[in-house]
């Protein structure tokens, strides 16, 4: 049974089912878990059963209706802060955390943490981006984190333990959520209307990682439309660098107006490029072991139209030349994450992809 809605995450929610019933809920907690699985939606939630006006917090199950759940979804509760990293920062801000520095502790989430609660039952404060705290950010937050107030709950939400620093890690209570399951997936897909067909919804599930927001974002037909013709210049082992910086270049800048649509296109593309080379290598590594299969696998199973999938008999270059290729993709989408220019990255990946394919040696990506 989904929990208020939210599928794949029963065993979480009896964890602070009965942390609630014992009245033992901690003051901070870490939700670690991939992208697009409802870990936001989840502490919302989770806020609503917390602030209900008339459900027992024990229970665990908002009514939905009343004055605070409603408000809490409206992001109008003033017991409930979330803050997010804005779209042109490479981190969060340490004024949305502590204030100005002419007014620390004046304002920011930090002191909406520590005030006393309006419905005199709980303070709550969402993190959505802790993956994107840099140093001094997380330095504002520890004595938050170490003693929160006794009626305040503090939820960090982040994709793995590896992007927290340890200072955040050691001080909150660590949440892992799994990736939904690749029929949760396709179900959703479905009854949201995003995609109509049952195979289609199948076939992007499989390779969206458990994410309902990759999935999503794979269901986008322009993406593939491009794709199709950016993996088949890959798949001829070598192409023109200034006509595909251009093409790349233009794909992204279609995306939006906005700056964060177009950073995550380029993402997709880096990905979806460096899933290429990747099930190129290991067609490789089939060949050479005599068990490549001489059609690809019936049914909903690959993502790559068979006009563009990778071939081992049609790759000249070296394993090694297709491994670094794959590399170099995911540096892009890294790179990405440290806000690099967009245009300087897709012309650095471009040219230097090129090369890679050729077997030629490449500097780094970009001086960073």
């Amino acid at each position: 049974m989904a929990w208020q809605g939210i599928e794949g995450h029963d065993a979480i929610v009896d964890f602070f089912r009965r942390a609630a019933a014992k009245r033992r809920l901690s003051g901070s907690y870490l939700f670690l878990g991939p992208a697009g699985i409802g870990k936001r939606t989840f502490a919302l939630k989770l806020a609503q059963a917390l602030l209900c006006q008339t459900r027992a917090e024990a229970l665990m199950d908002p009514c939905g209706q009343c004055p605070a759940c409603a408000q809490v979804i409206a992001g109008s509760h003033p017991d409930v802060m979330i803050l997010s990293r804005p779209d042109d920062r490479a981190f969060i801000p340490v004024e949305l955390l502590i204030g100005d520095r002419d007014n620390r502790m004046g304002s920011g989430f930090c002191r909406h943490v520590h005030l006393k609660p309006y419905s005199k039952r709980r303070r709550i404060g969402i993190i959505d981006d802790a993956d994107y705290l840099n140093a001094e950010g997380a330095n504002a937050l520890l004595k938050t984190l170490e003693e929160p107030p006794p009626d305040a709950v503090l939820i960090l939400i982040g994709t793995s333990p590896a992007k927290q620093l340890p200072t955040i890690r050691s001080r909150c209570r660590q949440v892992r959520f799994s990736p939904l399951s690749t029929e949760t997936v396709a179900d959703l897909l479905i009854s949201f209307g995003w995609v109509e067909n049952a195979d289609e919804a199948r076939r992007l599930a499989d390779w969206s990682g458990g994410s309902l927001t990759q999935a999503r974002e794979l269901a986008d037909p322009t993406l593939w439309e491009f794709l199709e013709r950016w993996y088949a210049a890959l798949s001829r082992g070598d192409f023109d660098a200034i006509t595909w910086s251009k093409e790349i270049r233009q794909f992204v800048e279609a995306a939006s107006k906005e700056t964060f649509p177009r950073r995550r296109r380029l993402q997709q593309v880096a990905s979806l490029s460096a899933e290429f080379f990747l099930r190129l290598a290991q067609e490789r590594l089939a060949a050479e072991a005599g068990t490549l299969q001489s059609a690809p696998t019936e049914g909903v199973d690959h993502p790559i139209p068979h006009t563009a999938r990778p071939s081992a008999s049609g790759w000249h270059a070296s394993d090694e030349a297709a491994v670094a290729s794959a590399e170099l993709c995911l540096a892009v989408y890294a790179a990405v994450e440290r806000n690099a220019n967009p245009a300087t990255l897709i012309d650095a990946w471009v040219f230097k992809l090129r090369q890679a394919m050729r077997d030629e040696p490449i500097a780094p990506l970009l001086p960073f």
